[in-house]
């Protein structure tokens, strides 16, 4: 009996709570509801500011920015110092990479020449300012922000500085991009091995066998593989 009791009063203080919470949820919106009708007010002005900026601003100016992207890019697959300087600046005709980027910045297009030009800027034996604009190059692309990637820590390499090249390589072969994955994998096998890290390096080697197999082929990668577990002691 005196069991049944506690219980009942339990249930009945438990009930109490869950009035007193109502009570309290619905006295704090009366007093607030200004403010909270405000708040989500704002919310929805936001998102709906946002969708339309996106449509019919951003989305326009991205297609604008991306038509003026092509002749550009037919000056940069050229190559030659003055296609290159064209590439990077235009001409009375066309804009160049830096005015793309500079012009619309918010764009993915904008985005997209900052890479362009880290490269016009290293092929023109520029190594400063194409490292400046590599490092812009925001991941919005997935595919060539790798391949940026190992580009950066190739610039590294060439300035003696292992760690930084090590840290960009590994955020490169995140890709599957099944040609400069491999390579990558093998640049980064190569460090580890003038740092000593011979496990490192195997591992490397060996994700290139797992994953790239017909590039592990192509690249005689199997004695690289059988120099690391020597080395290891594997």
């Amino acid at each position: 009996m005196a069991t049944n009791e506690k219980l009942g009063s339990k249930k009945i203080e438990q009930t109490e709570e869950k009035e007193n919470f109502v009570t309290k949820a619905f006295s704090f919106f009366n007093k607030y509801s200004n403010l909270i009708y405000g708040i989500l007010l704002a919310i929805v002005i936001i998102a709906l500011g946002y969708v339309i900026f996106n449509k019919f601003y951003l989305q326009k100016k991205n297609a604008e920015a991306s038509s003026m992207m092509t002749q550009p890019i037919n000056w940069l697959m050229a190559g030659d110092t003055a296609s290159l300087n064209m590439a990077l600046d235009g001409n009375d005709e066309y804009s160049g990479f830096l005015d793309i980027a500079s012009s619309y910045k918010i764009t993915k297009t904008a985005n997209t020449a900052k890479y362009y030009a880290g490269l016009c800027y290293l092929k023109l034996g520029q190594k400063d300012e194409a490292m400046d604009y590599l490092k812009k190059f925001k991941k919005k692309e997935d595919v060539l922000w790798y391949a940026c990637q190992a580009t950066i820590g190739d610039l590294y390499d060439e300035q003696g500085d292992e760690s930084k090249a090590i840290s960009y390589y590994e955020k490169a072969i995140k890709s599957k991009d099944p040609y400069f994955t491999p390579i990558t994998l093998f640049k980064l096998g190569q460090m580890y091995e003038r740092k000593g890290n011979w496990s490192k390096a195997l591992d490397a080697y060996q994700t290139i066998e797992e994953k790239f197999y017909t590039e592990y082929q192509k690249m005689g990668i199997g004695q690289y593989v059988e120099r690391a577990k020597a080395q290891a002691g594997k």
